[in-house]
Parts: C-alpha cells; structure tokens; sequence
C-alpha cells in the first residue's frame, strides 16, 4: 500500500462531506472555480518556494491544456449538472468506477497489460464499493427520469480516468506540482464562463466562518495538495495501480461519518470496505519475476 495515496483516498472521502457543508453558503460553480484557482495558486507559490521551474515547452502545451478541460472543467460540469439528474447512490457508484474505466481504456490503448490477477482485483473492489454505497444510500434504483443525469455522471467517470491518463507522458518531462498547477489553472479559465452567473447570486457577506474553513480544505488539502500527490503517484506507479485507490473514497466517507457524525456501520459496509482493501491489495502486489 502507497501511504501518500491512502492519505489522497481518505482527503477525498472526507471532502465529499466538506463541500456538501460549504454549499450550504456558496454556489457549486462559483465554489469550484475559486477552489481550483486558489488550488493552482498555491501551488504556484509552492513551486516557486521550491526553486520548481514554471517553463513548459511550447509542443507541450495543447496537452496541458487538454489536461485542465478534461480534468477540472468538462468533469465538474458533468458530474454536477448529472448530480441534479440522478440520484446520490446512482452518483456515487457512478464515480467510483473510474477505475475499472481506466483500465479498460489503458487495455484498449495498450499502454498498460494488465494480467487476470489485476482484473480480479478490481472485480472484487467493484463489488465492495457497490456494497458501501448501496448500505448508505440506501437501495440503488432506476428510472427513465435518471437516464440523462447517469450519462452525464458517466462522461465524469470517463472524464477523471482520462485526466489520470493523458497525465502520464507530462510527468514523464515535468514534476507532478508543475502538471496539476497548468491544469487546475487552464480548467478554472475555461470554467469560470459558466460560473458567470452565480457570482451576483452567492451571499459573499453572509459565508460563515465555517464555510470559509470548508473552502479552504477543499482547495488547498484535497485541491493542491491532494491533486499533486495523486499525479505523483501515476508517475511513480503507473495509472492502474494509482486510479485504484479512488475506490477506497467511499470507504473512507463511510468511516469518517460513522466516527464524527456517529452513524451506524452496517455489516455490508464491512464487508464492502474489506473488498475494496483486498482488492487494491490484489492489483497493488507485483507479479513475480
């Protein structure tokens, strides 16, 4: 287990629950393009603390720019406008998938060869998240009404595991701060457009302290910090190996709500977050030589 990506899994559990809190202030787009912004600033000013170099090379810049509209504006665009669509358990399974989704494009591509053990081991992180999520949602049900906001939360999918892919040949030339900084930065341009309207509407001097506190989590911790942390870990181990641990978010969501909000552990939430272990374990081990 990668340590630095267990602790990206857990920021991002928890995030879900701090956004959720900041929303009750803020508007989902204006919150989204100020937290990347801030998120890229930050970074910014981390590099240049560092002594990291801020030059991207001209042939190399379409891509970052691909980058941040796949990344930060074509998935937050989908997966909100799909969000008010569908449901929050049909969401989150949804999401959560990016995974499998990953490495069927990674296949595809033949950029990875992934061998029956690896599958296996997504197969069995799968079925544990649909077993934490169905016990805290509730039931997963379906009709005609959810089919676009499922689309659409399934272009978000897709969107996030081609972020993490289209990343690797970038942070084979630049750090992972130098890739997530351009990106966040690029995709809260091009989101900001959308946002447009919502700025007049948010109640600026009516945010709560607390809300302000949530804003600041969500873009510096599970923003910058968490953001860059995931690219280093695609360039240290590969996308597959990486994109697996997504699957522990709902786990983590879970167990925080039961030991800060006191909610209930279910068996099937047991048995699900041992799945999800198990499983990024199985596509974790290497094979032997």
């Amino acid at each position: 287990m990668d340590l630095r990506l267990l602790f990206v899994a857990a920021i991002w559990g928890v995030n879900f629950s701090v956004i959720k809190f900041a929303l009750t202030d803020f508007l989902p787009l204006v919150f989204t393009v100020a937290r990347f912004s801030l998120a890229a600033l930050f970074l910014f000013g981390l590099m240049r603390a560092t002594g990291t170099s801020f030059a991207i090379a001209r042939g190399d810049r379409p891509a970052l720019i691909i980058l941040g509209l796949i990344g930060v504006t074509l998935y937050n665009i989908f997966f909100m406008v799909g969000l008010s669509y569908t449901t929050a358990s049909h969401s989150a399974l949804l999401i959560s998938l990016s995974p499998l989704v990953a490495a069927v494009l990674q296949t595809v591509s033949g950029r990875e060869r992934l061998g029956a053990r690896s599958f296996a081991g997504l197969a069995l992180a799968t079925v544990g998240v649909i077993l934490i999520i169905r016990s805290h949602h509730g039931a997963i049900t379906f009709s005609s009404s959810m089919v676009i906001g499922d689309l659409l939360t399934l272009c978000a999918t897709i969107a996030w595991a081609l972020y993490t892919i289209k990343a690797r040949p970038l942070l084979e030339k630049y750090p992972a701060i130098t890739v997530t900084a351009y990106s966040m930065a690029v995709g809260s341009i091009m989101l900001a457009p959308f946002a447009a309207k919502e700025i007049t509407q948010v109640p600026w001097s009516q945010i709560s302290p607390g809300s302000w506190s949530a804003f600041l989590f969500a873009a510096l911790i599970a923003g910058g910090i968490a953001h860059s942390l995931w690219y280093q870990g695609v360039k240290r181990i590969g996308v597959t190996r990486t994109i697996v641990y997504h699957y522990l978010m709902p786990f983590f969501a879970v167990l925080v709500a039961a030991l800060f909000l006191e909610e209930r552990i279910t068996l099937a939430q047991i048995i699900g977050g041992l799945s999800v272990l198990f499983g990024v374990a199985i596509v974790q081990k290497r094979p032997n030589r």
